[in-house]
């Protein structure tokens, strides 16, 4: 089943100042124990601000470690800084651009918001067999679900990093789907 996850930052300087999470989100979200997966993607939106892609398929030359993340992360950060020469790829698989989070949630069947309220994550997920994208704010939280057409999924947001809530989703979907395409 195809995955994405936005992580969501109000601001770029929230992004630049939280970004060993931000490289902890990249690990969560594409890395396994053997290499990549190759049905989930990662971007880290900037509301109204500019995103960057990891595109699993074109990511070359990615360690998990989070040190050799942030490196990469902050190449991007500083391309983030220059919006006029945007699009830019700074690394292989690593795309910076103008991008709204509508872009990236376009052509998903299924979206979800990670929050603190909503619906049960087991009833949602039981049935996410179609490719489905999720929106997780990197701090606090954000009601900007129904814009993108998300259903808010109850998650324990407030209590674990953005990072663990990826792991959680893509540990429950994979032990639901029988471990899909990774």
């Amino acid at each position: 089943m195809k995955r994405r996850f936005v992580v969501v930052a109000a601001s770029l300087e929230e992004l630049a100042s939280q970004a060993p999470i931000a490289a902890r989100c990249v690990s969560a979200a594409l890395m396994i124990s053997h290499g990549l997966r190759r049905d989930t993607d990662l971007v880290l939106a900037v509301l109204n601000g500019p995103s960057i892609h990891f595109i699993t398929s074109k990511l070359r030359s990615v360690a998990p470690d989070e040190a050799s993340l942030l490196g990469v992360l902050r190449k991007a950060l500083r391309a983030c800084l220059e919006l006029e020469k945007l699009p830019k790829t700074v690394h292989s698989g690593v795309a910076v651009n103008l991008h709204t989070i509508e872009h990236y949630t376009v052509g998903f069947p299924l979206k979800f918001l990670c929050s603190a309220s909503g619906v049960e994550p087991r009833s949602a997920l039981l049935r996410a067999r179609e490719p489905a994208v999720f929106l997780v704010p990197l701090s606090g939280s954000f009601s900007d679900g129904k814009r993108w057409g998300a259903v808010e999924l109850k998650l324990p947001i407030d209590r674990l990093w953005p990072d663990q809530v990826i792991s959680l989703i893509n540990i429950t979907l994979d032990r639901w789907s029988g471990c899909g395409d990774l």
